[in-house]
């Protein structure tokens, strides 16, 4: 006995084949219920439930969060402050590492969706130091004379240890002096993210310098050190010199450029003469 709803099978001799037909009971709604079903209604649609609080493709970044990062407070004590500052793509650094050893008129924050990046500015540092401090080394060797008292060549690794609190002190101390005193002389001051920035990428230029000094002529080396303190300089002062002319006076924007000038010719001479003499 053939079950309710269940196919019948019905035989074609002439084709030889069997042939199966499908009886139609109708929707749930008009006629009787199927046995073991629930209710007489139609199923309700099914609606996934939304959580607000996870998502998979929320960024944790600051202005990329639907505007919560207004909301959240500056932590220095949490990771999730400074995340924002090295989340930077390699493209974006190698166009800023072009920029900060070109000589063109090029600013480096040209438009408001470029943000400062600590990325750079650290490892520019870091290799800085090992670039410096190998250099001076090598350069120290290949101009070495035995004598009576020094019949063999020694490395000075305390150039790093030196060289490294120099340099990162260098890269911090004047961006904050000088943002310092832009609360002080300008209404609309420059950000401290920024200047660490472009003092950081300003660096750049003197690791190729350090690779060239190796050779041991001082009148090379001298030269050498001069023309990346000149690109150097001009990086930081076409970046912030437009910025600074438009709210101080002549006098105070010449001086404080002749100070930047000062600190940064004060580095450029360390360099010179603690790895290379």
């Amino acid at each position: 006995m053939a079950e309710a709803g269940a196919p019948e099978a019905t035989t074609n001799p002439e084709e030889g084949a069997v042939k199966l037909e499908f009886q139609n009971f109708g929707s749930s709604g008009e006629g009787a219920a199927i046995d073991g079903r629930i209710g007489t209604g139609a199923a309700p649609a099914f609606k996934p439930p939304v959580n607000d609080s996870f998502n998979d493709q929320q960024s944790l970044l600051p202005g990329q969060d639907g505007g919560q990062s207004a909301q959240r407070s500056w932590n220095p004590f949490s990771l999730a402050t400074y995340q924002y500052y090295f989340d930077v793509d390699t493209i974006d650094v190698i166009d800023r590492l072009k920029k900060s050893m070109s000589v063109s008129s090029d600013v480096f924050f040209e438009n408001s969706e470029m943000r400062p990046d600590m990325y750079g500015p650290f490892w520019l540092c870091t290799t800085l130091v090992f670039a410096m401090a190998a250099a001076g080394n090598l350069g120290a060797l290949m101009s070495f004379v035995p004598t009576e008292q020094h019949q063999v060549f020694t490395y000075n690794f305390d150039k790093l240890t030196v060289g490294s609190s120099v340099l990162y002190g260098y890269t911090a101390f004047v961006p904050l002096s000088g943002w310092a005193v832009s609360k002080w002389l300008m209404a609309q001051p420059l950000g401290l993210a920024e200047l660490v920035c472009i003092y950081g990428y300003s660096l750049a230029v003197y690791i190729p310098t350090a690779v060239l000094c190796v050779i041991p002529i001082e009148l090379l080396r001298w030269f050498f050190l001069v023309a990346g303190f000149c690109v150097s300089l001009k990086f930081i002062i076409r970046n912030v010199k437009d910025v600074l002319v438009k709210q101080v006076d002549e006098s105070r924007a010449l001086m404080v450029l002749v100070i930047v000038g000062a600190l940064h010719g004060v580095l450029a001479l360390f360099l010179k003469i603690y790895f290379y003499s």
